[in-house]
């Protein structure tokens, strides 16, 4: 944080004025094919986010099937974030998110901060695919979500084939909705779409997990304008995904083992690793040891490389000494971990320079425990400046067109959470079913009258008098957003179902799963089958919608890099390598000590990345990977070499 940016980011909340930058989005975009209408940011943002300024949020319309004429269209969220540079390169990063039935717009938060690392020569485009996050409006089920508001919250049996999730899908289909067009194929299409109405004919695409199969697609059936192309936690498109949905861990597990072989101090330390996590694996299932408040028992390994997958801390480095503690009934080093007994303290001047003071004359140390003191400080006031920016912004947010909006939202809030359990269920339904809804006063008055005490009528409906036309608009839209914040879990399982069950199956099968199941290298991790069995069940309600060739490897020139995570349990660790051998203009990289989203997780992740998109043509240098093996906990306290 500079003080320039600080200014910078005041002076803009309090002028109000947009970027000229984003006019021709306001004004309905780039493309007549694909309108663009303008609508808020969802928040929280960044602070130093400024709407209309730094970024831009709103919809897309696309054709729901591309390869009709005069057809029903799709609404895809979208948002804009305007690179830093004042003269940037002309082609933005798009990002295709995972899934399917994830989201980009609707999670601002943590994707600016994911792609902070690409904004300083290049926009960064986010948007939802149809289906997924905000883009679900076509596919929404809100009568059955409203009458089980709770099932929908709360999930549990989520794959049932009488489940929420397949009532849902029994009322899309039974309002007209053609889901068959719910598919990696045009979803590719709407990449290409998204681009030309947000004014970008050449871009660079960047997947993750599920997006680097649907970045596959685009390679193949919508590759115009494609200037690169970066896939980070790949989903293979010749893959059966699902058949192998538990390898990934068996993989992760291996590449720990071999990983400890080839360090000399872990191979001394933990011989035979791999028979011992077996015998381990197999005998916790039947004898579970408690260690503190945790049950270490049979899935506790598959649970444990779970959280390493998505923690940014060594996770994976003791494992091998957890291993052989629950050989012997111990438990210590895990309780450590659970502890976080291994992170860091906070540092302190003594701590600081402490270790140096033996070198330095008086004067010195003191100067370095005065600059470290300063710099606690700096960090404090950057903590102090960010939460004023933020306020700031929501303070300018309420003076908006829809201040009454606002002003209703919080009444409402605090009136309604007041309500007993059941009463607030029944308002919940109600809200639901506003979703979908053409914006009116009636509806928003009816709801009122149905769920406000008495008592404060008067104030509410008063407030409801004063809304303007784009209040109420506001009004609907809210509504909508939080219905689909409400459910998330549900509407990403439900996206996940229409697009994965009609055209990955019968590609995959239920046999296919479990032929996997008997070629592991840690039978153990079976344990954790019976979540993948429940949705080959949920894929018998969809109708198998395979295409010809879309199960072929994808075979293409355009310049592609493809990362992997060794301690990936979500896509195979394996499939960097795998992946490029039809891609003629490839470079594939393998990290260590880096799980699911690999640019996630180190500098040099993220500096290689941003060196292949700078220069597509030849590989970068990797000569940081190395530096990034693992390092294992060894009996004596220390770490490996």
């Amino acid at each position: 944080m500079t003080p320039d940016q600080v200014i910078t980011t005041v002076l803009a909340l309090l002028a109000g004025e947009q970027d000229a930058a984003f006019d021709q989005l306001r004004n309905g975009g780039y493309d007549d094919r694909y309108p663009v209408t303008i609508e808020e940011c969802v928040q929280p943002r960044q602070v130093f986010e400024v709407e209309g300024k730094t970024l831009i949020c709103g919809r897309v319309s696309v054709p729901e099937n591309h390869d009709a004429d005069n057809g029903n269209s799709v609404s895809l969220a979208f948002a804009v974030l305007k690179a830093r540079s004042s003269s940037p390169a002309p082609d933005p990063i798009v990002y295709l998110h995972g899934g399917p039935g994830g989201s980009a717009a609707g999670e601002l938060v943590g994707n600016v901060g994911l792609f902070d690392f690409l904004r300083d020569r290049r926009d960064i485009v986010l948007f939802d695919q149809r289906a997924g996050g905000l883009s679900t409006l076509t596919v929404k089920c809100h009568n059955e979500r409203a009458k089980n508001i709770v099932d929908f919250v709360n999930l549990e049996n989520e794959f049932s084939p009488d489940g929420p999730l397949a009532k849902c899908l029994e009322e899309v289909l039974t309002s007209g909705v053609d889901v068959s067009l719910y598919n990696t194929y045009q979803n590719a299409r709407d990449v290409r779409a998204v681009a030309d109405a947000l004014g970008y004919p050449v871009y660079n695409a960047f997947g993750i997990s599920y997006g680097t199969k649907l970045a596959q697609e685009v390679m193949r059936s919508a590759p115009e304008g494609v200037r690169s192309v970066v896939i980070d936690s790949i989903s293979r498109v010749d893959n059966a995904a699902y058949d192998t949905n538990i390898v990934p861990s068996d993989q992760s597990l291996g590449w720990i083992v071999d990983n400890c072989a080839e360090d000399a101090q872990c191979a001394e330390a933990y011989p035979d690793l791999e028979a011992k996590i077996n015998e381990v694996g197999a005998a916790l299932a039947e004898n579970p040891l408690q260690a503190g408040e945790q049950l270490i028992d049979g899935k506790w390994i598959s649970s444990y490389l779970e959280r390493s997958n998505s923690s940014l801390e060594p996770a994976s480095a003791f494992l091998p000494r957890m291993i052989y503690e629950f050989a012997e009934g111990q438990t210590d080093t895990a309780e450590k971990v659970a502890a976080r007994a291994f992170v860091p303290a906070p540092r302190t001047p003594a701590s600081v320079v402490g270790p140096y003071e033996a070198g330095l004359d008086p004067q010195a140390a003191a100067i370095a425990r005065a600059l470290v003191t300063e710099a606690q400080g700096l960090g404090l006031t950057e903590t102090s400046i960010k939460t004023l920016l933020a306020a700031l912004s929501d303070e300018k947010s309420s003076q908006s067109a829809t201040v009454t909006e606002n002003l209703l939202d919080e009444a409402l809030s605090k009136l309604l959470g007041q309500l007993e359990a059941d009463e607030m269920i029944r308002a919940a339904q109600d809200y639901v079913l506003l979703v979908g809804r053409s914006p009116n006063r009636r509806d928003i008055e009816t709801f009122i009258r149905a769920h406000v005490p008495a008592a404060h009528l008067p104030h509410t409906l008063g407030l409801l008098a004063a809304m303007t036309d784009a209040d109420v608009d506001a009004f609907f839209a809210r509504a909508d957003r939080d219905t689909t914040l409400l459910t998330g879990s549900a509407r990403t399982h439900f996206a996940l179902g229409i697009i994965a069950c009609q055209e990955d199956f019968p590609f995959n099968s239920l046999e296919g799963f479990e032929r996997n199941l008997n070629n592991m290298r840690f039978p153990f991790l079976r344990a954790d089958a019976d979540g993948t069995r429940a949705l080959y069940e949920f894929c018998n309600i969809f109708e198998p919608q395979p295409r010809e060739g879309s199960h072929e490897p994808v075979v293409s020139d355009i310049p592609t890099l493809a990362l992997a995570g060794q301690k990936d349990v979500q896509t195979n660790p394996d499939a960097a390598e795998m992946v490029v051998r039809t891609l003629t203009n490839a470079h594939a990289a393998t990290f260590p000590s880096s799980g699911h989203a690999v640019v996630r997780f180190s500098q040099c992740a993220k500096d290689f990345t941003e060196a292949f998109i700078e220069d597509p043509s030849k590989r970068p240098d990797d000569s940081c990977i190395r530096d990034l093996k693992h390092k294992f906990y060894l009996p004596d306290g220390t770490f490996s070499d």
